[in-house]
């Protein structure tokens, strides 16, 4: 082995000497000097990282989609909401009047609004399946 690898890896050997290595206390390094003797050698054990998981608990009933079936409904409302808007003349024109009299506040509001929909639907989708599993 030349030179130029083995003092940039010294350090390394001195980490990661086995038990045979351990009676070899004086060996020279590739600068010449000598090398410490290794003072504990690494466990046995793997790390906790590189194990297995633990087997899961086998499911016997079907995981219920809250989210699924939460913005269907949204999606369901929204949609019925739009075709009885549009369907009825009076409504079409009453609602297009209402959007085009707001101004920057009552954007800012309608925008306010549908971000805390936004958020009411996220939290009622994580509640329900937060208290789904802890049943199960």
């Amino acid at each position: 082995m030349s030179d130029k690898n083995t003092a940039p890896t010294a350090k390394l050997d001195e980490l990661f000497a086995s038990e045979t290595d351990a009676g070899a206390e004086g060996a020279a390094v590739g600068d010449g000097s000598a090398a410490p003797a290794p003072t504990a050698s690494l466990p046995a054990a793997e790390p906790a990282w590189l194990s297995p998981r633990p087997e899961r608990p086998v499911r016997t009933t079907p995981r219920v989609r809250w989210a699924g079936i939460i913005w269907g409904l949204v999606f369901a409302a929204a949609g019925w909401f739009t075709v009885w808007t549009l369907l009825a003349e009076d409504r079409r024109a009453a609602f297009s009047d209402w959007i085009l009299s707001l101004s920057g506040g009552g954007w800012a509001i309608v925008g306010a609004l549908g971000l805390g929909a936004l958020l009411l639907i996220i939290g009622l989708t994580q509640g329900l399946k937060a208290a789904t599993r802890q049943r199960s």
